[in-house]
């Protein structure tokens, strides 16, 4: 973060009393050590999808805070950075031209009370970034939900894979879309990876309606229990 930046930073907490959505030091979006926290850490997260399953950073500590902010306590202006680390990690996969960034459909429910879908403007952010470095990317929003489900949250991961299975659908016309719009590989991406319960019904849709995903992409990564480390 550059002087003139961290100016305006303090200058916006005095005048409207904006904090950092990770530790709530002062600033707009994120203060420099959150901001160095979600650096992005890239890795192949193990799945039974049949493709690669990138993860940019773990969903704990200052990152679980930031995601839950941007998500759910409208602060949209993230959407852009953390739009810029999906598009990191759809890049490292081997795709071959004309990427088309399918989002995991949000509830009906929850876009009215969030104001919008916040994973379709992820989706739009990253192929947008992807777009200024010369990657020909396409938000392109082939799913939707043919059924009411439960809030994840909380549920355990039977629950969860119960949950949404069968949920999702892809438009009659997905794959004539697709090449309409010049796609010739297909991610699904979303915001956090859990059980993958919901990835894992997005790749299933999409393959029943013939569209193949090259791979799953998603901001961060919910370690297992076992994984996390203790906090102190």
């Amino acid at each position: 973060m550059g002087s003139s930046q961290r100016w305006w930073s303090a200058a916006a907490d005095l005048a409207v009393g904006a904090d950092c959505a990770g530790c709530g030091a002062p600033g707009l979006d994120w203060c420099p050590a959150c901001a160095s926290a979600c650096r992005p850490r890239p890795r192949l997260v193990p799945s039974d999808l049949g493709a690669p399953t990138v993860a940019l950073l773990d969903n704990a500590g200052s990152t679980a805070r930031i995601v839950v902010a941007w998500k759910d306590r409208g602060r949209q202006r993230l959407t852009a950075p953390l739009g810029d680390l999906l598009a990191v990690g759809c890049a490292l996969l081997p795709t071959d031209g004309g990427l088309g960034l399918v989002p995991v459909p949000t509830a009906a429910a929850q876009v009215r009370r969030r104001g919008g879908d916040p994973v379709l403007m992820l989706a739009a952010r990253a192929a947008q970034s992807l777009r200024a470095v010369g990657v020909d990317a396409v938000a392109h929003p082939a799913l939707r939900r043919v059924r009411r489900t439960r809030d994840q949250v909380g549920l355990a991961v039977a629950e969860r894979h119960g949950n949404v299975a069968g949920a999702f659908a892809a438009a009659p016309d997905a794959l004539a879309a697709c090449v309409r719009a010049g796609v010739r590989e297909v991610v699904v991406v979303d915001d956090v990876l859990t059980t993958g319960a919901s990835v894992r019904e997005a790749v299933r849709a999409l393959r029943a309606a013939g569209v193949r995903p090259a791979g799953v992409v998603v901001v961060a990564h919910t370690p297992s229990p076992r994984a996390r480390p203790t906090e102190k």
